[in-house]
């Protein structure tokens, strides 16, 4: 009987001993995250197995696999272990619903620990990235804020008044017009005139457009 319960401890310690070194090896490999955690899907309390660090770790949504060895016989057999995993990071995070064209600021988002290993589109924005910056569609209370979701505040919003100028060799031609697009530094848009004309023009600066 007691022969039994020291193999099991020691099969359990085992088992135990893997999971660390699991956990070292996700670690080391997925870098840039505040939290990681897995669960192995096989059975590991029936081999020892060792990570084999010379074949690539696989991902597929939020599954791992794990190349691993074991030890049949006199032989190193080649394997691969299931992972489930959990990847967590401190991300902006909206506190309210945030409309199409609304400008985000601190007062839209929170800084918050969360699970993004199955965000649709993970490319996440820093603080920095916040700046000068609203929403490119609706960003639904509780919804992490990635890069696909924002743009770049434009210069010129649709609706203003800019000063539109025209250069024709040493003349330049200046007149009033209004802006019927969102633009940003040399972007072309539509302009209206005050003689109701529709032209082309290339946005300057946040008052002024040239005529193409």
């Amino acid at each position: 009987m007691f022969l039994i319960l020291v193999i099991l401890l020691s099969v359990s310690l085992s088992a135990q001993d893997f999971n660390s070194e699991v956990e070292i090896y996700l670690n080391k490999k997925l870098k840039g995250y505040d939290k990681i955690e897995f669960s192995i899907l096989n059975n590991v309390k029936d081999r020892n197995y060792k990570i084999d660090e010379s074949r690539e770790l696989k991902f597929k949504g939020a599954t791992a696999y794990l190349p691993v060895k074991y030890s049949d016989g006199n032989k190193s057999v080649n394997s691969i272990l299931t992972l489930q995993i959990k990847l967590y990071k401190k991300v902006p995070v909206a506190i309210q619903e945030i409309k199409r064209k609304e400008k985000i600021d601190a007062n839209s988002y929170s800084v918050q620990t969360v699970e993004i290993t199955s965000l649709k589109n993970p490319e996440i924005v820093t603080l920095a990235d916040l700046n000068s910056i609203r929403a490119k569609s609706l960003i639904k209370e509780g919804q992490v804020i990635t890069k696909d979701l924002i743009e770049e505040i434009p210069v010129i919003q649709s609706g203003s008044r800019v000063i539109a100028e025209c250069v024709k060799g040493s003349v330049v031609v200046s007149t009033e017009a209004v802006a019927r697009q969102d633009g940003k530094v040399d972007e072309v848009i539509d302009i209206l005139t005050f003689s109701n004309e529709m032209l082309k023009a290339k946005v300057i600066n946040s008052q002024k457009v040239l005529i193409e």
